[in-house]
């Protein structure tokens, strides 16, 4: 199989920035769930068959897909009720895409450290209003207001005022798997006054907490903290109290962490896309499976209904949010945009909680509905930013399910 030897054409910081995604006319009424929403509903047991409704409407878009190959899932607190693959892994192979098919799922990565984070917070190593430099190994200060603290509540709702600035966030990316997993070295070089790349446009000219702007490398920061408090590398606490917990065999942070086949990455053009990797992993480097993330979001909805499982019932409560007191958002959140969000978590504003991922050659949705109390999940082997038609094939994937989750008793 050839691969495509140039770098690829890469996000930035567009990547995982709202829950509805795929296009915003179209997704924005698959999204639009009834308002008013319960607060914090009871999750109930769904259906436990998915009706034959669900697959036909699938089977009916697959007919005249344009997508290399992509995976959907419906889950309840249960687990996966439902996971279906369809078109290929790998074209020139015709290797079919099954639910167990690995790839990278990018900013579905920030849920997980959510989880992390607050696993750390809910033993008193982590305080998340307390300045970030005492739970650091080093110190990190918005130059524009020096005398302001940086929180990781601030970084989990990417209020901290640190800045994904270009060309420097798109340099990072590099061929193949992580060279190094050394995000300390990363982040202090860009976040020290000292640091080789160091420069005052690292930080926005705002106070910390005061403006929302969507940060990778700020997100870097809390796994950064998770790591550093906990002892460990972070590719290891997340091994070994997330996914080995909830039996995510094909979830890690390198395909060799993995067990399943893996997904070949495609262009606008579909063509085949070399590997690369981030070295701040943490915010957008995960690979997984659908059925995995379906795990996981099994986990989060089950834990968002009160029961403790990774954490306790007020930390999942905490890790949800919403994370701002009703009118007293950062600016640039309006409400119903999708950033009324938890730590990590984003809200509707019919009141689905979920995330995204995007990057190259990748397309991920992951949401559920409080009131139902089923997820569903997307994932494929292309990307949605670059192509109208998979864009719009994609919003009526995710449109389909979601009329499944609204109403899933048959």
């Amino acid at each position: 199989m050839h691969l495509d030897t140039t770098p690829p054409t890469l996000p930035g910081r567009s990547a995982g920035h709202a829950l509805a995604r795929f296009s915003a006319c179209a997704l924005a009424a698959a999204l639009s769930l009834a308002a008013g929403l319960p607060a914090r509903a009871l999750p109930r047991t769904a259906a436990a068959t998915t009706p034959s409704t669900l697959q036909k409407a699938l089977d009916e878009l697959q007919a005249k897909s344009t997508l290399p190959g992509y995976c959907v899932a419906v889950v309840d607190r249960a687990g996966v009720r439902y996971a279906k693959g369809f078109g290929y892994a790998d074209l020139a192979s015709k290797r079919p895409y099954t639910p167990d098919t690995v790839q990278p799922v990018a900013s579905i990565a920030k849920p997980v450290l959510a989880v992390a984070l607050m696993q750390q917070v809910q033993i008193g190593a982590l305080s998340l209003d307390t300045d970030v430099s005492r739970q650091l190994p080093f110190d990190v200060h918005n130059p524009h207001y020096a005398s302001s603290a940086i929180t990781l509540r601030q970084l989990a709702t990417h209020s901290s005022g640190i800045v994904d600035r270009e060309p420097f966030y798109t340099q990072s990316y590099g061929k193949g798997t992580p060279a190094s997993f050394d995000t300390r070295s990363l982040l202090k070089a860009y976040l020290e006054p000292m640091g080789a790349s160091y420069n005052e446009a690292n930080f926005a000219r705002t106070a910390p907490g005061s403006t929302y702007r969507y940060s990778n490398l700020g997100s870097a920061v809390v796994a950064l903290a998770v790591e550093y408090k906990a002892g460990s590398p972070y590719r290891m606490v997340t091994r070994e109290r997330i996914f080995q917990k909830l039996g995510m065999n094909a979830t890690g942070w390198t395909p060799s962490d993995t067990q399943g086949p893996q997904a070949t990455l495609y262009d606008k053009n579909k063509k085949p896309l070399a590997p690369y990797s981030f070295p701040s992993y943490a915010a957008s480097g995960l690979y997984s499976s659908c059925n995995d993330v379906g795990k996981f979001l099994a986990e989060m909805i089950s834990g968002y209904g009160g029961r403790a499982g990774l954490l306790s019932a007020a930390s999942y409560k905490t890790m949800f949010g919403p994370a701002w007191p009703k009118g007293e958002q950062p600016k640039g959140v309006r409400a119903g945009d999708g950033l009324d969000q938890g730590l990590f978590w984003q809200r509707t504003a019919g009141g689905e909680l979920g995330h995204n991922g995007g990057d190259a050659g990748v397309t991920v949705q992951m949401s559920f509905n409080p009131t139902t109390g089923t997820g569903r999940v997307l994932i494929t082997n292309i990307s949605d930013g670059d192509r109208a038609d998979v864009a719009r094939e994609l919003a009526n994937l995710w449109q389909v399910l979601g009329k499944f989750e609204q109403n899933p008793d048959p």
